[in-house]
């Protein structure tokens, strides 16, 4: 299955202790499951247009890393 990242100047998008938190590897990003819930988690950390890249991976179901 595909999923989304978001990569921000700062680092990767990724859970953490019920919020969201940055990380510089890729591999703890956290997964959305749409452009849509990747782009207002980024907005919603202050990351707007410019500001963060959203990328598509290919992921294992069961090692989805979300909230």
């Amino acid at each position: 299955m595909h999923a989304y990242i978001v990569k921000t100047s700062d680092g990767y998008l990724y859970p953490f202790a019920g919020d969201v938190s940055l990380t510089d590897d890729k591999e703890q990003a956290g997964h959305y499951l749409s452009t849509d819930e990747a782009r207002q988690t980024a907005e919603e950390r202050g990351y707007y247009d410019g500001g963060f890249e959203i990328v598509r991976v290919e992921i294992d179901e069961h090692k989805l890393n979300r909230q």
